[in-house]
Order: C-alpha cells, then sequence, then structure tokens
C-alpha cells in the first residue's frame, strides 16, 4: 500500500510538472514557408514561471541562445534546402517547451513575391531599440479632424498596462467610437536625426466588435529632421480592402497592390515595416512589409513635407470607425522601433 501512494505521489508530481510546462509559439516563419538567408525568427514563450532561457537549432546544431526573455527575434542564416527548424525555451522549475519546423531556404531571392523569405534586415550592432513603447509615459493624443482627420464625434481612450488580453503581462488597450470618427495615440522618443533605417515590429488584438465597425487601422513610425517630416504612415483599409501608403506630400493615402481583410478577432497579430529614409532628396521608401508571417516586397517611395516641426521621432497608432459609429477596442503589445 505505501509504494502505492509512493507511486500515486510521483504521478501526481509528474502531472503537475507537465501541467506547468512551457508553451512556444513561433510566428515567423511559418512551419513549411519558404524563406531567403538570412531571415528572422519571432517566437514568443508562455509559463507560470519566469523564461529563464532559450536556444534555437538548425538540423540539430545549436544557432541562437538568449536568456531571460519572453520574447525573441533572432536572424538566422542557413544553406539553401530544406531544414529542421527547433525553437525552446525553459523556465526557472526546468520545464521547457518547444516547436518544430520545417522551412525551406531559397537560392538566393529578396525575399518579395512568390512566397519568399522575410525581406527583413538584420540590425546591426549599436542599433537603437526603443522597446515596449506602449508601456512608455509621455503618450499624447487627439480626436479632432484638425489633427487625426474624421469627423471628431463620439469617444476614445487610452489604458495602459493591461494584463489581460496581452502577450507579456503589459499591453496597451485604445478604444474609438463615433459616426466616421477617429482617434490618435503618439508617442515621442526623441531627436534621433542620424538614423536612416526603421524597422517597426508590433502585436495587436482586435475585439469582436472591429468587424462591423472599423473603416481602417493606422499603424505608423516617424521622423521629424531639418523641419521635414517623414510620416512613414500605413494602414489597413477595411473600406478598399488593401494595404495603404501614406504620402506625405500631398496628405494622402496611396493604395499598395497588397489586399487587408479584416483581421481576425480575439487573437494576436504581428506587424512588422522596414523603411527608409533619404534625407539628401526628402525621401522615404517602404521597403518591406510582414503581416504574420507573410512577407511583402513594397518598394515604394514616398515624399517628406517641409513643416518646420522640432526634430523627433517616434511611433504612433489610429483607429478609424466607419458610418456605423459604433466603438471598437486594440489591444497593442510587445511594440518595438529599432533605428540605425
Amino acid at each position: 500500500m505505501k509504494q502505492m501512494f509512493l507511486l500515486a505521489g510521483l504521478l501526481l508530481s509528474l502531472s503537475l510538472y507537465a501541467a506547468a510546462g512551457v508553451d512556444v509559439t513561433v510566428s515567423s516563419p511559418g512551419d513549411g514557408s519558404q524563406v531567403s538567408s538570412p531571415f528572422t525568427l519571432s517566437a514568443n514563450a508562455s509559463s507560470n514561471n519566469n523564461i529563464t532561457g532559450w536556444k534555437v537549432y538548425l538540423d540539430g546544431q545549436q544557432v541562437y541562445s538568449a536568456g531571460q526573455t519572453r520574447s525573441i527575434s533572432a536572424g538566422l542564416s542557413a544553406s539553401g534546402g530544406r531544414h529542421t527548424l527547433v525553437t525552446r525555451a525553459w523556465d526557472t522549475s526546468g520545464a521547457y517547451g518547444d516547436e518544430t519546423q520545417s522551412i525551406t531556404v531559397g537560392d538566393g531571392g529578396d525575399g518579395g513575391g512568390g512566397g519568399g523569405g522575410d525581406g527583413l534586415p538584420d540590425p546591426p550592432p549599436g542599433a537603437l531599440v526603443i522597446s515596449h513603447i506602449e508601456d512608455r509615459g509621455g503618450w499624447q493624443w487627439c480626436h479632432d479632424p484638425g489633427c487625426a482627420g474624421g469627423s471628431g464625434r463620439g469617444s476614445y481612450w487610452m489604458a495602459q498596462h493591461q494584463s489581460n488580453p496581452s502577450r507579456d503581462g503589459s499591453s496597451a488597450e485604445f478604444f474609438n467610437s463615433g459616426v466616421w470618427a477617429n482617434a490618435l495615440w503618439y508617442n515621442h522618443v526623441g531627436a534621433h536625426n542620424d538614423k536612416r533605417n526603421f524597422l517597426f515590429d508590433f502585436w495587436f488584438r482586435l475585439d469582436d466588435a472591429s468587424r462591423n465597425a472599423a473603416q481602417s487601422l493606422e499603424f505608423e513610425s516617424f521622423q521629424f529632421t531639418g523641419g521635414y517630416n517623414y510620416m512613414m504612415g500605413s494602414q489597413c483599409s477595411y473600406g478598399s480592402g488593401y494595404w495603404d501608403t501614406w504620402e506625405e506630400s500631398t496628405g494622402h493615402w496611396m493604395h499598395t497592390n497588397v489586399h487587408c481583410t479584416p483581421f481576425s478577432t480575439n487573437t494576436w497579430h504581428h506587424v512588422q515595416w522596414y523603411i527608409t529614409t533619404d534625407h539628401s532628396a526628402h525621401t522615404y521608401t517602404y521597403r518591406t512589409l510582414v503581416v504574420d508571417g507573410h512577407s511583402y516586397t513594397i518598394n515604394t517611395t514616398r515624399h517628406a513635407k517641409n513643416l518646420h516641426w522640432g526634430d523627433n521621432s517616434g511611433a504612433q497608432w489610429q483607429l478609424d470607425v466607419n458610418a456605423s459609429g459604433r466603438g471598437y477596442h486594440m489591444w497593442v503589445d510587445q511594440a518595438t522601433l529599432t533605428m540605425w
């Protein structure tokens, strides 16, 4: 009987140990996808305990490691052909979880069209990384037509440090309502006039009301330097069904050839933009857009405008409501602006 109790206790301990495991989710690249080399691996780990470390294996060989972080973004290289990628994370209990993927590395290619790689560069050592923008202080916002466009009707607000829903325990929640109303939230991170490359990376989540209430979702990084406004704006236009880029010189949205249908609700989506600026020509070029692991080569150049604003840079999000006037929510998490 004593042995039976000991066995039962051991089984219970093993059961509790398994239940307290680590859940690893790789958002990019997707399983079975084709990528170019180098490519970026983005992953997140969740556990009841703190994450203590990461390792990534390519065909059984360790190619990356990291410490105490719940998310990683790793630049990896591989030869052409099929490979097995294993991404593993541990927590303080000693438990671990992993995700195994099969990927195919193309022979060269620029990552655009035809299922190529993500096309995002690996930031060089010394790049400036502004992380967790959603948790920063100094947020500003506006709702009036002169600032955000739209009708200025309805109500809007922002609430930081939301634990649920969140990917890392602290998201920012945005709400807007009102017939044809727009609401803009922006955060300045300081003047960085020497930067020419911008990698804007964030996760967002929408509620059910957004499917029928949203007119468009705007995601933007920006740089003000020498009086010129490089507004690197993009939007998923539910009205037109396309991704748009912003032409600052004329103040208009311009369609890309990338379709954008309403995002699924109550789940996290991952958006990454790589954009460059040319201060001599006063232009900015949208290079690559990656949405939930799907890469699109844009390579569209727009023109800055001299608004005589003070030097600064930063990121912003905007919610636009359609004729329904119905309010909806968006949560933003793990927002990072990398500049070099």
